[in-house]
């Protein structure tokens, strides 16, 4: 952690604004990766996540409240959903193929 600075004050207010949502959210700044990070001070270890985007803005807070653990459920549904779409491209991409394979 001493590559870590706590962000506890910053020009739009994201640092307390995320504390709104989890009163354990934290932000640190990675000295070591330049990128910012969330952590929750009630797990151990306690990092969360590395905000997708370098700088603190409204983004930084979307993304605290769409990757907060009480939206698991939604989230896995999601990645389930979008699995299944790729796999029927997969398989129509095949069928496809054959297809055109059978065609004289």
């Amino acid at each position: 952690m001493d590559r870590l600075t706590e962000i506890k004050d910053d020009l739009f207010d994201i640092s307390s604004r995320i504390k709104s949502i989890d009163e354990d959210y934290k932000i640190y700044f990675n000295r070591g990766t330049c990128r910012y990070e969330l952590h929750n001070s009630s797990k151990t270890p306690t990092f969360q996540a590395v905000f997708p985007h370098t700088t603190l803005d409204k983004r930084a807070l979307d993304f605290a409240r769409q990757s907060r653990v009480g939206n698991k459920e939604l989230i896995l549904a999601e990645i389930d959903a979008h699995n299944a779409r790729l796999e029927k491209q997969r398989q129509d991409g095949i069928i496809q193929k054959v297809l055109n394979g059978l065609e004289l």
